[in-house]
This record gives structure tokens, sequence and C-alpha cells, in this order.
């Protein structure tokens, strides 16, 4: 297909070396004139930096490349900014693509990769202050070192955003993280990030925290969390040595955060996972499984007030909610649950940032959801008398590439000049059949039901949506089609 993703570590590699670091332009101006301005000192940058975690990530790399230390490396921005000087600063603006920011209404990409820095941040909140709860004096190293420890998965949301949505439905539907990735990637995030990290010159101290070597396998994590099986108690010793250096490394609380937060981001504070991370740490700082989570909430508090980027609210805002806990979450909140297509006409507002291939994958996560009758779905852009599929789900991708979807066909010719909709089943769906692509009537059932339509995405591209299913479609269904295509039609109604 055409805009096809990576495949594999070594695609992924290479498709992430390439990419700059997405900073916000108001950042990234910001610095310009600090840099210029002779009065400025590193100092009154310090904000500046701190604000935009990709921003001091670079700087940070920077240091390190040109003054590696291996036995006492850099891993603060801030220190990493006084090594390489403004100078320097200014050498790397080259490394970074600046994004215009929305307030409310940010392309879906922008908002999710946003997202992602926010539950970085409160992982790194989290790991600190468990990091100072247990006294080890390297609470700010920890802080930076979980905060980075996300930053290819940063890249991924912003440069693949429909990989990485597809990667979190798996999630969503009790898929473990490892195989949703291998499915879906090709390879480990955390193996693509030790490799990322590499190239990048970032600080070891930030690679070690995804090595068994310095955190522990899931074995280890096991023996850890039996140690603190009962809430009410404090944890026991472990008389195994491995597990004692393990305890006393603090790339544990990088790592438990890390995993702590992105399931509460996934499934919430109430999740059923979360209580193995709390005894892991309760053993680890010799505290009550009570006081761990304690010191998680407050952190996560303390997060949100003082890093709220607007990619989503805080995770601390769930812990004010007074049924997180009692089970009747579910009723409350399919009361106020706007449906699919309300939600889709939100997220477009009244803006047109949208380009044709956002805008369908918009589309295409909302007849997911407003049309689950609809086994198969294919979106295709048309720019330029060119017609190729942009994404699809339900078919064999090895099919689908063997079809020539650009050959001449009149009903394609059709739906590309105007906007259209059209519901097809028994013989009107056999009469069509020969005025589609080349070969393409192969993944039709002909007792099945066929909804074609199409709409002008931008001013000189269109978007042909095809839904099929083996059993059929309602009346309802092609409304809904009907109104999807309306609100990202490029004029809507």
């Amino acid at each position: 297909m055409i805009d096809k993703s990576p495949s594999g570590l070594n695609e992924w590699l290479h498709f992430l070396k390439s990419k700059k670091f997405p900073v916000k332009a108001v950042s990234l101006s910001r610095l310009k004139t600090q840099i210029a301005r002779t009065e400025d000192t590193l100092d009154g940058m310090q904000a500046n930096i701190a604000s935009d975690p990709l921003l001091a990530f670079a700087i940070l790399n920077e240091a390190n490349r040109i003054i590696p230390n291996k036995n006492n490396e850099i891993k603060n921005p801030f220190h990493a900014a006084s090594m390489v000087g403004m100078s320097g600063i200014g050498k790397i603006f080259s490394v970074f693509a600046p994004y215009k920011f929305y307030p409310k209404n940010n392309p879906p990409h922008i908002k999710a990769f946003l997202s992602e820095i926010q539950t970085s941040y409160e992982a790194a909140t989290i790991a600190r202050h468990w990091s100072i709860e247990k006294l080890t004096s390297h609470e700010d190293d920890i802080f930076w070192i979980t905060l980075f420890r996300d930053a290819a998965r940063w890249l991924l949301w912003f440069y693949a955003y429909p990989t990485m949505m597809e990667i979190k439905h798996k999630l969503s539907q009790g898929e473990k993280q490892s195989q949703a990735e291998l499915n879906v990637l090709g390879c480990r995030i955390d193996e693509l990030t030790v490799h990322l990290c590499t190239h990048w010159n970032t600080p070891n101290k930030v690679i070690e925290s995804f090595s068994t070597k310095f955190i522990p396998n899931k074995k280890e994590l096991q023996s850890l969390a039996h140690l603190a099986h009962h809430p009410e108690e404090l944890p026991g010793f472990s008389e195994d040595k491995r597990l004692t250096i393990l305890i006393n490394n603090p790339l544990i609380f990088s790592y438990c955060a890390t995993k702590l937060t992105h399931e509460a981001d996934l499934r919430g504070w109430d999740s059923k996972n979360l209580p193995f991370f709390y005894r892991v740490v309760a053993t680890v700082m010799h505290r009550h499984v009570g006081e761990v989570i304690q010191t998680a909430h407050l952190a996560s508090a303390e997060a949100a007030r003082l890093f709220n980027n607007g990619g989503r609210a805080p995770l601390a805002l769930q812990l004010l909610d007074p049924n997180l806990y009692t089970g009747n979450k579910t009723s409350i909140s399919d009361t106020n649950k706007a449906s699919p297509i309300a939600t889709l006409k939100k997220a477009l507002g009244k803006h047109d940032i949208y380009d044709s291939k956002q805008k369908a994958n918009m589309a295409l996560k909302t007849i997911k959801q407003a049309i689950p009758t609809a086994q198969h779905v294919i979106l295709f852009k048309q720019s330029k008398s060119t017609v190729s599929p942009i994404f699809q789900y339900g078919y064999n991708i090895n099919i689908l590439k063997t079809i020539k979807w650009d050959a001449p066909s009149t009903l394609f010719s059709k739906l590309s000049t105007k906007k259209s909709a059209t519901h097809l089943f028994g013989k009107k769906l056999d009469r069509i059949l020969k005025d589609l692509p080349h070969t393409a009537a192969q993944i039709i059932d002909p007792n099945g039901h066929l909804m074609l339509a199409s709409t002008q995405t931008a001013e000189r591209e269109t978007v042909i949506f095809w839904l099929e299913t083996r059993g059929e479609f309602n009346e309802k269904d092609f409304t809904s089609l009907k109104q999807i295509v309306s609100l990202v039609s490029h004029n809507p109604i």
C-alpha cells in the first residue's frame, strides 16, 4: 500500500533516525531570542528548557556527545546546558521541528504526542518521590532518566500516530504489551529505544533502565512483589543477593513508575494490574503498600500542578472521582458519554488544520465505533488522478496489495468527481462488480453488502470510503456513514 508503515526493528530505526525532534514553535522562538540577547543567562533559560522535554533531551544528548565521560555522566539538562554553553545550544537548532500549538484544537497526532509526554512527566515525578522516600540521594537523576526513557515513544506518537493507535486498541482489548508491539511494529518499543538512545548519545543510565542487568526480569519482579503480598504488613527481606542488588538500584523506581503510569493512563487508577507494581516498590522501599500508593497519588497531584502541556487531563483528576473504586463508573460514564459521531464533530471543530490523511484516520476510528457491522473497511485518497488506499482493517493486507486500485474504473471515476454515497447489495451489487478496479471484486462477498461514499477533504483531494460486510447494513448504518462523510468534507454541511 502507499504510505506503508515501517516493519521490523531496522526499518523503524531508519525511519526515526531521520526524524527531527518536535518542539513547540513558541519555545524554540523564545530560546533563539534568549541566546541572541547578551543580557540573558543560562539560569534564566532553565524554565524554557524544562517546559519542553524534547528541547531538554536534545541539549542533554549534545552535552554527552561532545563531553563523553562514562564514569560521571551528565544526566541533568540544566547541567548539560551549562556544559555546552549558549553557542553549543545554538548549534543544535537543526535537530528540531517546530510545530504550532492550538490550546483547544490540536490535531490528533499532536494531542497524542503531548499526552504521552504528560504520562512520562507523571511517571518521572512519581519515581522521584519514591526515590526521596528511600533517601537514595539520586532523586533528580531518577526524574530525568524516567522522563527521557520514553523519548522514542513520543516520536512514534508524533510521526506514526495510526500505528500507535493500533497498538493502543490491541492493549485496550487485553493483548499483552510485548505481543501487541511485535504484531504491529515487528519489534519492541524498548528495544527500539535502546538503539535510538545509542544513536542520539543519550546518557548510559537511560539505556541501563531497560536492561535486566540493572532492573528485574519478569521472574524477579514476581519474587519482589511476593515479599509484599499483604498490604497491611511490612515486606520481608530478601536473602537473594541478586534481588538485594536490584532493590538498592534506584533504576527500579524508573521502571515501575513508567509501567504504573502507562497502565493508569490506559485503564485508570483502579486497574487490577497496578497493585503488582505497588508491591514491588513496597519491597524496594520496605514500606507498607498503602504508603507507596499514597506517595504515588501525591506525586501525581504535584505533576498536575507543575506540568500540564494540553495533551490530556492529568491523571490526578481521576483521583477526584468519588466512584473510582466503587464499581459504579460505568453507569455514570455511559450516561454522559457522547456518541462517536458527536465526538468526531467536536474533534474536527471549526478550523481547517487537518489534512486528508488525518481526517481519514479520524473517520476510520469513528466508523469502527458507529458502524460495528462493518467487517471490512478501506479508505482511499484520490489526488492528481491517482487513487491509493491509505487505511484499512479486516482484509488480508497481502491480497489488497495485489489489486491494481489505480486501474481504470468507471465507478471510482464517478466517486472521485463528486460527493456521493450508495448502499449496494443483491442484484445492484452484482451489476457494479465489473465497474470496480481490476481484480477488486475478489474481496467482495456477493451475498453481503457494500457501502461506498466519497467527499472532497481538501482543495484537490478526495477520500473514498469502502465498507463491506458478509452480513448486511441497515438504514441506520448508511445514515451514520453519510454523517461521517459530511463531517470530514472540505465544505461540511
